[in-house]
């Protein structure tokens, strides 16, 4: 079993690894295997909360993610139905994504940011 400061190190090194991850994608995927691998063996201390913070925040963003993705063929496929006429109702779906977006993001990076300082500080999430 790792000592508490490997699992700080783990802890931090997750939450660094999501954050780039919002730059290439495949460092988030790394981030939540390594917060999976490691949530079993800190069960029962305070790192088990960083690393189900760091699980968490990454499928949210998943479905998130996708949901507003969802909203962009969805609205083309009404547009061109409804074609020429526009009901206002089909602009909805791209303003949801336009929303989901932004607050996807702030939400995860509060999140990560968040774990990230209280890990340093050696403190549950």
């Amino acid at each position: 079993m790792a000592g508490a400061f490997d699992f700080r190190s783990y802890a931090i090194a997750a939450y660094v690894l999501f954050l780039f991850g919002w730059m290439n994608g495949i460092s988030a995927i790394v981030a939540v295997i390594l917060a999976y691998v490691k949530r079993r063996e800190a069960a029962g201390t305070i790192w088990a909360s960083h690393f189900d913070n760091v699980v968490l925040t990454f499928w949210v963003v998943i479905a998130g993610f996708f949901l507003g993705m969802l909203s962009w063929p969805l609205t083309l496929g009404l547009w061109v139905a409804e074609w020429p006429v526009f009901w206002p109702g089909t602009f909805t779906l791209p303003l949801l994504g336009l929303l989901i977006f932004p607050l996807l993001a702030f939400w995860s990076l509060y999140r990560l940011i968040r774990g990230l300082i209280r890990a340093a500080e050696q403190r549950a999430y």
